[in-house]
């Protein structure tokens, strides 16, 4: 059976991808999806930790090595096995998050060799397309704000000031020069990002 393909959702605070990952789960039933942190009972559990109120002053190289250990796990026990099987996984963020939430948001530019050596070891595990929801960081931090529906307090990402924000963008934007992507203007209105994002997806099913 032909490998599956390996799709991530990406963005800063606020982008939609929790949003528009529910939106494809309507569209592609069949694939398999994940998040990251997550994905896993591990991986669930390290992602409380991860965003929790006890994880808001930890370094970045906590952070890191917590990312990283919920990443290899949910690769190993879930999005490997689906991609030998054919199938589709859509996976919410990936390693460019941690490539731009702890290396430029954190400012650990010097984890850089490392993080190229933990992807290394993902092997033929890497995201065939990122799909980069973009949008304006200071838009970003107010559409979460705002957001009266949001089921959970914010996390300590999430209220961190503009500049950690920027940071960020800046960091997704240096990765991207590296690796199969698409930028989608997330500033748009969320039908016309939807639409976009399930033509780009249906256009690399393709090839």
């Amino acid at each position: 059976m032909p490998k599956g393909k390996f799709i991530v959702l990406e963005g800063g605070e606020g982008a939609g991808k929790g949003t528009i990952r529910s939106f494809l789960e309507r569209e592609f039933p069949d694939a398999v999806y994940t998040r990251d942190p997550g994905g896993t009972p591990i991986g669930e559990k390290i992602r409380v930790v991860m965003l929790g109120p006890e994880a808001t002053g930890a370094s970045a190289e906590t952070h890191f090595g917590l990312i990283w250990a919920s990443r290899f796990e949910n690769v190993h026990a879930k999005i490997a096995p689906a991609l030998e099987a054919g199938k589709i996984v859509i996976a919410e963020r990936f390693d460019s998050s941690t490539y731009a939430y702890q290396l430029f948001g954190q400012e650990a530019l010097h984890l850089k060799p490392l993080f190229f050596a933990c992807r290394k070891l993902l092997g033929d595990v890497v995201p065939d397309l990122y799909i980069f929801l973009d949008v304006d960081a200071k838009a970003g931090v107010e559409r979460v704000s705002k957001n009266q529906e949001k089921e959970e307090p914010l996390d300590h990402f999430e209220r961190r000031p503009l500049d950690f924000h920027e940071r960020v963008r800046e960091g997704y934007t240096e990765f991207f020069k590296t690796v199969p992507h698409t930028i989608v203007d997330a500033n748009h209105p969320l039908e016309k990002v939807q639409k976009e994002v399930l033509s780009i997806i249906k256009k690399h099913l393709q090839t």
